[in-house]
């Protein structure tokens, strides 16, 4: 399954950061003042709205947005080089910081996450309708496209509504104590997503006899996914009611007005960062080589054995998500992070980044022999082979992710007063190495096969290690080393 591109564990290392929310931009402040951040009283209890809050972003950005979409169009007989292009549309996401600035002005955090929760519900009952209409295939394919537009934009506003809520609602110290909570509720609209939603499509088509991408007749997974998007629905607009009551207004919740050209001193801030271009260049290398395998990982799963694929029924794809995928990607995110707090990001760094590509090399076996021994869980026959390589390489990303976030939180604190925004830039830049080669991705797959896919991201992210060691040392982690930035 293709991962979160902006989550990662709670790591208990990032001290320095307890007053900002992890993974997104928020709303971003007056350029020519701190935030405003309300009293610890100012909220009566903040774990309801964090969780109302971020539950639903995790199934609007992952699960509608990423997870439904690449194995409904791999499971419709729709090519790989479809399925890789479709992927982009998550650069919308990588595009929010250019519109914060205006969407902070527009009306208060609270009343655009009720809107954009509103709008993603009936967008999901288009894509509910879209499905079950009988319609021909460009028809459906530009009808659906629309609505992953849609939801890719409501997710940005949704993410920059909430976290610019959440950071006036509450102090420094209340963010540091509600940060774990507000990724495990990201990351419970995502299992949510992979084991609610997935699940009952798969389940539904199969009761109609579509169990794989060879399933002659596809109806039931026309027929199963426009319910999982119509459950979608009934979710946000649940959850848009709940929250007039859980997210309460507060006084500092209110539109920002700025004096001057927000986004031009943002950038200019950005770009007087020291070492600006090797930063650049590190976030959009870094991730390059997961992108390739991440957007590829659900039609290899899907695509029959003479295509070079493991011809897994659909019914089993969620169980490698909740078994393989998150649980190991949080394991490795929270010791990443010890490791990062014990040994500092100068030791580590090199290191921790092996992890984000090497483990790829287990793809690479996998392609070549196509193991088919398989284990019977849930009343699934689940790919031993697959939980095993699945479940290193999630452990190596959620490790090697946590030292690239550190350093990610730690330059934006250095960096000036639009700190906020300056971390939003930095994620936008990694989002769209992330994105950019998932949607070649396909193309590379036609022309090299999925063993040939797979060893270039092992090593194309590789590259990133001759840029380390030139980077800017945050000067927290420079002090402890004894050296200078």
């Amino acid at each position: 399954m293709p991962k979160p591109t902006n989550l990662v564990s709670g790591t208990g290392a990032l001290p320095q950061e307890a007053d900002r929310p992890v993974g997104g931009d928020a709303g971003l402040p007056p350029v020519d003042a701190a935030p405003t951040r309300g009293p610890a009283h100012a909220v009566r209890a903040p774990l309801l709205f964090v969780l109302t809050l971020y539950i639903p972003f995790g199934i609007l950005d992952y699960g509608l947005k990423v997870a439904l979409p690449s194995n409904l169009f791999k499971l419709l007989g729709f090519s790989n080089e479809e399925i890789g292009l479709l992927s982009g549309i998550g650069l919308i996401a990588s595009l929010r910081w250019l519109v914060a600035p205006w969407l902070d002005a527009l009306a208060s955090k609270r009343t655009l996450s009720l809107f954009s929760l509103a709008i993603a519900g009936l967008l999901a009952v288009v894509a509910a309708g879209i499905l079950y209409a009988p319609l021909e295939r460009d028809v459906f394919l530009w009808s659906m496209v629309a609505c992953l537009f849609g939801f890719a934009i409501m997710a940005a506003v949704h993410e920059t509504a909430s976290d610019g809520y959440y950071i006036r609602a509450l102090d420094a110290s209340r963010q540091a104590e509600f940060i774990g909570i507000k990724t495990a509720a990201i990351r419970g609209g995502i299992i949510f997503s992979m084991f609610a939603l997935l699940l009952l499509a798969t389940k539904v088509a199969a009761s109609y006899g579509a169990v794989d991408v060879e399933s002659p007749d596809k109806t039931g997974f026309n027929i199963g996914f426009a319910l999982a998007y119509a459950l979608a629905a009934a979710v946000f607009f649940t959850l848009a009611v709940v929250n007039i009551f859980a997210v309460q207004k507060i006084p500092n919740d209110q539109p920002v007005r700025h004096d001057t050209f927000a986004l031009a001193e943002v950038l200019r801030d950005y770009f007087l960062q020291r070492r600006v271009a090797l930063m650049i260049l590190l976030f959009l290398l870094y991730r390059f080589g997961q992108g390739l395998l991440d957007t590829m990982k659900s039609p290899f799963y899907l695509d029959p054995v003479g295509d070079g694929g493991l011809q897994m029924e659909a019914t089993a794809m969620p169980y490698f998500s909740l078994l393989s995928d998150m649980p190991w990607m949080i394991v490795g995110g929270i010791f990443g992070g010890l490791l990062i707090k014990w040994f500092g990001l100068k030791r580590t760094f090199i290191p921790l980044t092996l992890f984000m590509n090497l483990p790829n090399l287990a793809y690479v076996w996998l392609a070549s022999s196509q193991p088919q021994a398989a284990l019977p869980i849930f009343g699934e026959s689940l790919n031993t082979a697959v939980l095993a390589v699945s479940s290193l390489e999630s452990l190596g990303y959620g490790l090697s992710f946590s030292a690239m976030f550190y350093f990610m939180h730690i330059m934006a604190t250095e960096a000036g007063k639009n700190k906020t925004a300056i971390l939003a830039v930095s994620l936008a830049i990694m989002n769209v190495g992330w994105l950019g080669p998932g949607m070649m991705s396909g193309f590379i797959q036609a022309e090299l096969g999925y063993t040939g896919l797979f060893l270039l991201s092992s090593f194309v992210g590789l590259v990133v290690l001759v840029i380390i060691p030139f980077l800017p040392m945050p000067q927290t982690q420079a002090a402890r080393s004894g050296t200078s930035g």
